[in-house]
């Protein structure tokens, strides 16, 4: 499923121009990496605000140590693939649909595939499932510092790359 162009948000304040003499502008890692920490932020007040209500009456200590004698059971482990869901179709269809994130956006920096055609849904999952675990996206961006190619493992495979506006270096 390929999720189209962007010519359907031309409202959006979407990047201008990622090309100089033909070439895509590869984002730097300082870039990606505050684009990141932006949606994560985001994302975890997003997700995590409903469950914080029924802390504002206070808890016992009693409530402290056996939610945390708790923790491992199905429910965590339900409540965490659900998290793992969210977080993976946040980053995907985003990027499918106007190739950027909130944070993307706001550091302009945008996500596009290195074969010049729109981005699959496909693609986007695959670049983005490492984001649902800390461990697998540090060695992923662990691949990345070590090419000095600023593109992830996971990038590669899924023939995407972030690139960021011109003038903007």
């Amino acid at each position: 499923m390929l999720c189209g162009s962007r010519e359907r948000f031309k409202y959006l304040p979407l990047c201008k121009c990622f090309m100089v003499k033909g070439q895509p502008v590869l984002a730097t890692f300082w870039r990606r990496f505050f684009a990141y920490i932006f949606d994560s932020v985001f994302l975890t007040f997003l997700l995590l605000a409903p469950l914080l209500h029924p802390f504002e009456e206070g808890f016992s200590e009693a409530s402290l140590s056996e939610t945390f004698s708790t923790a491992f059971d199905s429910h965590y482990i339900f409540f965490t693939l659900v998290i793992a869901f969210f977080v993976l179709v946040y980053w995907s269809v985003l990027e499918c649909w106007l190739g950027q994130t909130l944070g993307k956006m706001i550091f302009g920096i945008s996500v596009e595939g290195t074969k010049k055609k729109p981005l699959s849904y496909l693609q986007t999952v695959i670049r983005n499932i490492t984001k649902v675990s800390i461990v697998l996206l540090f060695f992923d961006t662990l691949y990345m510092l070590a090419k000095k190619n600023n593109r992830r493992f996971f990038e590669v495979l899924s023939d995407t790359q972030v690139v960021q506006e011109v003038g903007n270096e």
